[in-house]
């Protein structure tokens, strides 16, 4: 197989209230081992609403990292389960990764976990030359956002944002991983420099990785266009 088959996506599900139950059957039948889901308020005026097929205004986002071999089979259930083509019934989309801690690619094969290695150190490579910004995710227990953002300034973050939500998946993650499912969780977003990302990450890694007491899972997206953003001179 080509190689840019084993990379990771983030997969972003967004449906009305009500669905949590549908959504674990969903990753159940689709053997990922972890996601995480939030409550959202939405803001959209009713004709967007209708344009993007939401109903009313609060949401269930779910968030997961997935190779991209599988987003298939997920979107073929996610139909099934949902009827997500239809308005009213949700959105799914996905986002490209650029850096993952390694204990995470320690869910894969030993094979796809040196394809999604070479693939990552591709994908940064060229967000080096196509991006100067980049948007680190921390997943960690509640109560540890500030220690992830006090490390992220000490290695030269200027600050991050911090939602609520609750980490699920099954009990052989549990085992393998040492981390507890259904609890709640602090999610981090801090964007950084390119040049800073990652060292960053390994800097949060190290203080608020998998093997802290804060049991941090830590990734990245690239960031296209950034405005707001200050670096000190």
């Amino acid at each position: 197989m080509r190689p840019h088959l084993f990379a990771l996506r983030l997969l972003l599900i967004i449906t009305d209230t009500g669905t949590d139950k549908q959504i674990h059957q969903l990753f159940t039948e689709a053997e990922q081992p972890i996601y995480y889901q939030f409550r959202a308020q939405g803001t959209a005026k009713t004709e967007i609403l209708d344009i993007c097929g939401l109903e009313g205004s609060t949401r269930v986002i779910t968030a997961a990292l997935v190779p991209k071999p599988e987003i298939g089979e997920l979107f073929i259930l996610l139909e099934n389960m949902f009827e997500i083509r239809k308005r009213g019934k949700g959105i799914a989309l996905t986002l490209p990764i650029t850096g993952i801690q390694a204990s995470m690619l320690s869910l894969l094969s030993e094979e796809q976990e040196k394809i999604a290695k070479a693939h990552l150190e591709r994908k940064v490579q060229q967000m080096m030359q196509e991006t100067c910004y980049a948007m680190i995710i921390v997943a960690v227990r509640e109560g540890f956002s500030d220690d992830v953002i006090d490390t992220a300034v000490k290695a030269g973050a200027n600050g991050g944002s911090v939602i609520r939500g609750r980490r699920r998946g099954s009990e052989a993650v549990v085992q393998f991983l040492g981390i507890s499912m259904q609890e709640e969780q602090d999610f981090v977003m801090i964007i950084v420099p390119k040049e800073k990302k990652s060292h960053i990450m390994q800097e949060i890694s190290s203080v608020c990785g998998l093997q802290s007491e804060a049991h941090g899972i830590i990734f990245s997206v690239p960031v296209d266009e950034v405005l707001g953003i200050h670096e000190e001179q």
